[in-house]
């Protein structure tokens, strides 16, 4: 994703990138904090729910990162 914002051409191209970018940032924000309350949490015991949307944001652009976006 990050590659397709830098060899953009226009200007369209590139704002159209980064708000794809962004959009798939937020929508697994949500579902990830909504499957790590509901799933991870009950069955490994080590984990504590995310309370705030800014972890699992935080948590979200993690994964992304070591995924390599």
């Amino acid at each position: 994703m990050i590659q397709g914002l830098v060899n953009a051409r226009k200007t369209q191209d590139a704002i159209t990138e980064l708000l794809t970018f962004v959009l798939v940032i937020l929508i697994s924000t949500f579902v990830l904090r909504f499957l790590w309350n509901q799933s991870l949490v009950k069955h490994v015991t080590v984990l504590k729910k995310l309370d705030t949307f800014l972890d699992a944001f935080m948590l979200s652009l993690a994964l992304a990162v070591v995924r390599g976006i």
